[in-house]
């Protein structure tokens, strides 16, 4: 069996680095897309009528839970990161409904809704006003039908966090872990018995 000392210890290294890159990718402002719509009922549905978009910088950290949850691994000769289950949904992000005329994903299911909006503490606003709302479960369940309703018809817009992460990493211990394993093998070459 092969023994790879030198690379293994490194590819530890690599990993916390991976895991430190993803957490900073979720924790930087960046360019994202803020969409207004101005909605019409037509029928049983809704439609917008008008659709501002502009781009503002923010982060893609909603509570912590996920930055908090990315962890390194090594094992042997590969290396990687875990992190919550939901990492993936930001990674990929959420195709707009198929009654937008497009190939997709539904909403969000209202309880996942309901979760997110209490842990975020959004509080319902007037749209004409700005002024906040009572804080009641009526317009708590209106804001997050609007909210919904957003989703299913313009999606959630995807960020790739741990490709970026990876190739930052990459850039920096390719060179690196290349070295390592030819110092490992020839290593094990040097102590071959002919």
């Amino acid at each position: 069996m092969a023994d790879y000392p030198k690379t293994e210890k490194l590819l530890v290294d690599a990993a916390a680095f991976y895991a430190e890159q993803a957490k900073l990718e979720l924790k930087a402002k960046r360019p994202r897309t803020a969409i207004r719509a101005t909605w019409k009922k037509i029928g049983n549905t809704w439609e917008p009528e008008f659709v501002r978009k502009q781009k503002i910088r923010a982060p893609f950290v909603a509570s912590g839970n996920l930055v908090n949850s990315i962890k390194p691994i090594a094992d042997g000769l590969e290396f990687g990161i875990s992190m919550a289950w939901y990492g993936d949904a930001i990674r990929k992000g959420r195709k707009p409904w198929p009654g937008a005329q497009f190939n997709g994903d539904k909403g969000i299911p209202p309880t996942s809704m309901k979760q997110w909006a209490q842990m975020k503490r959004l509080r319902p606003k007037d749209p004409k006003t700005g002024q906040f709302l009572n804080n009641n479960e009526k317009t708590q369940k209106a804001m997050r039908f609007l909210m919904n309703r957003k989703i299913k018809h313009f999606g959630i817009e995807p960020f790739d966090f741990q490709k970026i992460a990876l190739a930052t990493t990459l850039s920096k211990y390719r060179s690196k872990i290349n070295d390592s394993i030819k110092q490992d093998i020839e290593g094990q070459i040097g102590r071959m018995k002919p």
